[in-house]
Formats: C-alpha cells, structure tokens, sequence
C-alpha cells in the first residue's frame, strides 16, 4: 500500500510527491519521489525506522531541499535517531536537494501527537502545525484542553523549538492545515467538536465544524470562527486570498442548517467557504 498526502510544484518545473509506504523499512515509511515536469521519476526515498511513519506534509525549502513532516511511533532504528517520546510524535527530516538527510528532529510529549502541515517561514524556520492528546511531558509545555487539541510549533533552521502553543476546547480539535498570511502570522484549520470552553468562543453546530484561528507571529489568537451546521463538516485546507480574505476546502455531509446554505448531495460533498479578513462568510 502507497498513499499520496502531499505534492508540490519545484522550481525546476517538475514536482515533489510525498506520502507513505508499507513496501517499507518498518511497517510504514516515509516515501518521497522527485519527477520531472513530465512526471517521470528522478529519484525517491524510503525514510523511516522500524515501526509506523506516516509523512503528511511535505514543500520545498529556500536552499532547494526539502522538509518533511508528519508522524511516528518509531523508537531508533534505521533512519530514526532519536526514540518515541510516547505513542506518537511529530517526526520532521529536513533533506537537501537529493534526497539526503541533514537533519531531523522528534517532537512531542507522553501520548499522541499527528503532524499534519509544515511550511517554511520568512526566517529560514518552520511551523508546525497537527494535534495532540499529550499534557505536560517530553517536548509539550501545556497540559492538554480537550481530548484532542491543535497543537502548533514554531522551530529554528536547524529544528531546535523556539515557541509552541496549545489550542482548543473541551472536546475534539484536529488541526490539518496552517499556511503563513501576510502580517507574518498564521492561519489555522481543521475540524472542531468542541462547544464554548478553553480557547473556543462559539459552540459546534453539530458533530464538527470548520474551524479557522488567526494567530500573530508568537502564536497568540487574535480571532477564530467557527463555521457548519447539524452534520459533519470537516475542514481540510485554508489558504490566504490574494484580497487578505481566506479560502477554506473540506467535506461535508450537513443540510441546509447554521452556516450552510445548500442540502448535502450525497453522503460527504466538497464544501468550499470563502471569508473576507476577519474569518466573516462572504460566500
């Protein structure tokens, strides 16, 4: 089994593909093929140690290479150097232009914690951005809010910690997406069960909801909105817009209810929201 999660265009026109692999060192592998702007194969990585490594999020670097993120449950063992500091951890390898490990670092606290977006920031750093069950232990600073919390890491070049920050209410919270805006902070999104608690202002809709957090440079929340109806809306990806508005893109299998507008055509439907600056619907 071969399961694609990320792709993205280099700057020599060809194309960056990363997912995982059973055909693998361990159970599962990070696996990482470099095609052309024809999509045939330049070259490809097996990374991973001897139990599950699941690479979700991968983009090329300002010196050509390439960072890695996603999560693992591997103690040290083939490419692994570092142990699992609990069932599982943000795992980030940062490559060069070939494929070669410069470095990497294992990330997290006593329980699980899924890495599901990295992306370089304007200073040569990284922030990371999955979910956590973890409190207080290993790498994690801040018990846990819920049963599941976003859980965002900014890193230095070299993959040192330099700032984190624990987000989220008292029930579920699952962080998939985070992209850098043009203030030099941040926009969060995933999918969000919890009512008013913790960090969170406004109560579900219904058994999960879009959930966006703008953060500032240091990681505080400077607002958040919460977006669905009575179904399951379960946000995928958030991106700035070239008017500071955000576009967001998930599933859903809601009626028309809260903030939705249409009936659900089948058992789950692509639902794309747009916001203006502040996270406000717009359409």
């Amino acid at each position: 089994s071969e399961r694609p999660y990320s792709i993205q265009q280099t700057t020599d026109g060809g194309y960056i593909l990363g997912g995982w692999s059973s055909n693998s060192i361990g159970v599962t592998d990070y696996w990482i093929v470099k095609v052309d702007s024809l999509g045939n194969i330049q070259w490809q990585e097996t990374i991973g140690g001897s139990s599950d490594d699941i690479l979700e999020s991968i983009c090329q670097t300002a010196d050509g290479g390439y960072i890695l993120g996603g999560w693992s449950n591997s103690n040290v063992s083939g490419d692994k150097t570092e142990n699992s500091n609990g069932s599982y951890d943000y795992w980030v390898v940062k490559l060069n232009s070939t494929g070669t490990i410069q470095w990497q670092n294992t990330i997290g606290g006593s329980s699980s914690d899924q890495l599901h977006a990295i992306r370089q920031t304007h200073d040569g750093g990284y922030i990371l951005g999955g979910y956590s069950i973890s409190n207080i232990s290993g790498d994690k600073s801040e018990n846990r809010i819920g049963v599941n919390d976003y859980w965002i890491v900014n890193i230095d070049s070299r993959g040192l910690i330099q700032w984190q920050n624990t987000i989220g209410g008292g029930s579920g919270d699952y962080l998939n997406s985070v992209q850098l805006t043009s203030d030099g902070g941040y926009i969060l999104g995933g999918k969000s069960a919890s009512n008013i608690s913790g960090d969170k202002t406004e109560n579900s809709n219904g058994n999960g909801d879009y959930w966006i957090v703008k953060v500032d440079s240091l990681g505080d929340i400077l607002w958040q909105n919460t977006i669905g109806a009575s179904g399951m809306d379960d946000l995928q990806y958030v991106q700035q817009t070239n008017d500071g508005g955000y576009i967001l893109g998930g599933f859903s299998d809601s009626n028309i209810g809260g903030d939705k507008t249409e009936n659900s055509n089948g058992r789950r439907d692509y639902w794309i929201v747009k916001t203006d600056g502040v996270g406000n619907i717009l359409w």
